[in-house]
């Protein structure tokens, strides 16, 4: 008994040892391919958004100086078939401009600044999705949601393959025929999918798609422990949850609120205080400090 428990300090030694040696990048592709209970990754949702303006360039350079493990940006395409980082449809609410996205060139788009959360006009534009990928290619993974028709999915294809990013992004979509091009055009590609967590629905998911991480809904529902468990042992999936909304609220004020997600055994928490959540999972030995 004595000379197994010496062992598995030894091997716990040389885990944490193997894992200093990884650059934080290596860490969180890591913590994706082979997920475990011992690691909690960090995704920020939209950049680190609270000093600059959301999918900017310097929201995802704070992430990367964060050393936070994925940022999560919105995809769209201008008139001009260029895909851009911004959330919603039309530009009025993030820039000092007006228009609908797919009615105007980048060009277009790039005479208007971006504003803060509070409105203020601020000296950055809109990036498009080659200078993100330049920026953060082999630094930090990028969430891609694609808010865009399918006619336009292989001008943002083309991109990454161009950048040779390929490595450095997880696709998130729900429409599955939309993963299958993706898979085809892009094969070694990570893809994300949200899942119902009832396993008539897992096993069409893994059967249609077999996605390499599972997004759970914000439902408790969606995040009975039981079923996370399935995806993570029997599917060997990493499984990712929001606390965007009152969780993150709640995290303001307590930092303690994020063992909800301990206790249901997420592997990923995106967030839009990824600094608070990182903070707690590093305290809590669930994170390497870099």
């Amino acid at each position: 008994m004595i000379r197994y428990k010496v062992l598995l300090v030894v091997l716990l030694i040389f885990e944490c040892c193997k894992a200093q040696d990884l650059s934080a990048f290596e860490y969180a592709k890591e913590g994706l391919f082979n997920p475990s209970p011992s690691v909690i990754l960090v995704a920020a949702h939209r950049g680190m958004h609270v000093n600059y303006p959301e999918n900017s360039i310097p929201a995802i350079q704070d992430a990367i100086d964060h050393h936070i493990d994925i940022v999560e940006i919105d995809v769209q395409i201008t008139k001009d078939g260029i895909p851009i980082l911004m959330h919603d449809k039309t530009i009025d609410r993030m820039t000092t401009g007006t228009g609908k996205i797919r009615k105007l060139t980048y060009a277009e788009i790039c005479e208007f600044n971006l504003v803060d959360n509070q409105g203020n006009e601020t000296p950055f534009s809109v990036p498009s999705l080659a200078e993100v990928l330049m920026l953060s290619k082999d630094k930090i993974l990028l969430d891609l949601d694609l808010k865009l028709n399918t006619r336009n999915l292989k001008k943002v294809l083309d991109v990454i393959k161009e950048q040779e990013a390929v490595n450095s992004v997880v696709f998130y979509e729900s429409r599955h025929h939309v993963m299958r091009k993706i898979n085809k055009y892009l094969p070694s590609a990570m893809r994300m999918t949200k899942v119902s967590m009832n396993r008539r629905a897992i096993k069409r998911a893994m059967l249609n798609i077999d996605p390499d991480i599972v997004h759970l809904g914000n439902s408790e529902r969606d995040r009975n422990p039981a079923l996370i468990k399935k995806v993570q042992q029997y599917y060997k999936k990493p499984v990712f949850a929001n606390a965007l909304g009152k969780l993150d609220k709640a995290a303001e004020q307590n930092p303690d609120t994020l063992e909800y997600f301990l206790n249901k055994g997420i592997n990923i928490i995106q967030t839009d205080r990824p600094d608070i959540v990182l903070e707690y999972l590093i305290a809590r030995e669930r994170h390497l400090r870099f």
